[in-house]
Order: structure tokens, then sequence, then C-alpha cells
């Protein structure tokens, strides 16, 4: 198994892409660490990962708040042992014209979708470079490639992760800790209910492939990331959109 003896922290794996992640993870041989704010959704999932076989640890916790980070971290380490691997999933959806934008809805984002991912890696990454391997993985959207209408602040956050991912892969490449951002586009979900039946045919006309993508191939691509093989890659920013970008962007 590919994660044998690893231990990961997915954040926001309550459900969708997050609870694919922490399951395939598991599956692998990785004890995990499931995130939310839903006490509920936390046992959930936390009942799935646990008939697979591995230790598993449900926490719940706000990214956004440096002290409840340290706090999971710390918590995690000490039941689990260490943490390797970090996957920093947890974020917000809004979909809102500019001009309709409240300076509250803009600091809900910039707080969970940027500085959350800031407020993890602080907490974490430290121990992974005393120990000299780690892997830490960001799953943002093709919103921080091509920055769509109607979603500053989710561009201007998920623009703002892949910057702070490619210098946090520069300043600790040598210490043996890899970062790297998953960009999805739009992934089959709960965040979907947010769009009308025809909005989402029409989005999948525009896509390539023709289809909405799974949380599972993300998930794919989380493994990977988190795995030996991926050694050599640090720093990099994965478009899995169906080719969206490129036909669209």
């Amino acid at each position: 198994m590919r994660l044998s003896g690893k231990t990961a922290l997915v954040t926001g794996s309550s459900s969708g892409i997050g609870r694919a992640i922490a399951l395939r993870f598991a599956r692998e041989g990785a004890d995990v660490v499931i995130n939310g704010r839903d006490e509920r959704k936390i046992g959930s999932v936390v009942n799935e990962a646990d008939t697979i076989g591995r230790k598993v640890l449900g926490i719940r916790a706000n990214v956004g708040n440096m002290s409840e980070c340290r706090a999971m971290i710390e918590r995690a380490e000490a039941e689990l042992g260490r943490l390797d691997i970090l996957v920093c999933n947890a974020g917000v959806f809004h979909h809102t014209p500019f001009l309709k934008m409240s300076e509250e809805e803009w600091d809900e984002v910039m707080t969970i979708d940027l500085k959350g991912i800031f407020n993890c890696i602080r907490a974490a990454i430290g121990p992974m470079v005393d120990r000299g391997w780690g892997r830490i993985i960001a799953v943002t959207a093709t919103s921080g490639v091509v920055a769509p209408p109607q979603m500053a602040h989710i561009a201007a956050a998920k623009t703002g992760a892949h910057g702070l991912i490619k210098s946090i892969a520069a300043e600790f490449a040598s210490s043996g800790v890899t970062a790297n951002v998953i960009a999805p586009g739009l992934v089959d979900t709960p965040i979907l209910g947010n769009f009308s039946e025809q909005a989402l045919q029409d989005f999948a006309r525009r896509v390539p492939i023709g289809r909405i993508g799974r949380p599972e191939e993300i998930a794919e691509a989380a493994l990977y990331f988190a795995s030996e093989e991926s050694a050599y890659v640090t720093g990099q920013v994965l478009n899995m959109s169906g080719g969206a970008v490129i036909a669209n962007g």
C-alpha cells in the first residue's frame, strides 16, 4: 500500500472531495484525521474510514481560527503519533456580483480559503521539517486560474493559495517537504446544490470531456501527491477540469 505507515489530516473531509481523499488514503494504508464543522457528518465519515481498518480520528475545528488549527494538529500528533500528510481542502463557495459583495462575505472567503491554508500549514510543517519528510496538498479550484466573473473573492483567495503553496514549495524543498495544488473544475459534490439542473447541463456541455468531475478522480491525484512517487514534484498546480480551462479560459 502506497501510504502504509503514514498519517494524514484532510481538512473539510466530512463530505465531498475531502471525504473521497480521506477514504482513498485510508485504503492505501494511512491513518486519517477527518475534519469539518458538523459533528454528525464527521462521525459518518469516521465510521466509513473505521471499516477500512485504519486508525481514524474525527476533529471538529474551524481552519480559519489559528488556535483551533494548532489544537487540531497537536491532538492528531498526540493520538496518532505523527502527521506526515496535510491536505488543505476546506473551503466555502459564494457566487456574488461584485457590486453586491459585502465586506463580511469577502472576509469569510479569505479567512477560510486562504488564511485557513496558512493556519494549517503553519501549525503542521515544523515537525515535518524536523523529520525530513512531509506532503502538503492544497485543493483549490480553477477559479484561481481563470478568475470567473461574480467570484472575485473566490478567485482572489484561490490565486493567493497558489502563490502561498509555490512559496512553501521553494522554501522547504531541501527539507524533504513537498507542496502542491490540485485545482478542480466543477465536481459532483453537495456544492452543486447551489446550481440549477439546467445550469449544470450547460456547464457540462462546455467541458471538452463532456461531464462534471467525480470526487474519486480528485482523490487519485491527491494520492499521487501524497505518495513517495511524487518526491520529485513540488510547487505545481494541477488543473483537473476535463479540459474546461483550455477550452474556455
